[in-house]
């Protein structure tokens, strides 16, 4: 018995330092969030100077709030529309591995296509400007839910 009460009390200050490092882990990724912007804000910068945007957004996660719909009827399509509060609109994608989360966002948890979302935060990564497109916009691909 005397055994285990000192094995117990040399653990105890192991486990209160385990606690203590996976508290701030959690509050670390929590700071980790790509700060809400601008979607057109983002256009603008990569048109003014492609090269400071680039350096700035690109291969980095950018968040936005709005609301979001499902493009097309496929149930397992990745391929959504946005709609963010400045007014902005532009396509990306949100891995099936991360739609389930989107559910509660949806009347009766249900994505049906060209149904829009209520409103949230998502963020994405923006793969680079892509500036020879019909309407030059970053490629905004990986989106999860923020809130």
């Amino acid at each position: 018995m005397q055994a285990i009460a000192g094995r117990l009390a040399a653990f105890l200050p192991a486990l209160s330092m385990l606690a203590a490092a996976a508290l701030w882990h959690g509050s670390a990724q929590a700071d980790d969030a790509a700060p809400v912007q601008s979607y057109n804000d983002i256009v603008n910068a990569y048109k003014a100077n492609p090269q400071h945007a680039g350096t700035t957004y690109t291969q980095k996660r950018q968040a936005f709030s709005g609301r979001v719909m499902r493009m097309g009827s496929e149930a397992g399509g990745t391929y959504f529309g946005a709609v963010t509060d400045d007014g902005a609109q532009f396509d990306t994608h949100f891995e099936v591995g991360d739609q389930e989360a989107l559910k509660p966002k949806f009347k009766d948890q249900k994505m049906a296509p060209f149904q829009l979302s209520s409103n949230l935060v998502f963020e994405c990564l923006n793969e680079g400007f892509l500036a020879t497109a019909l309407v030059p916009s970053p490629k905004l691909t990986h989106c999860r839910l923020v809130k």
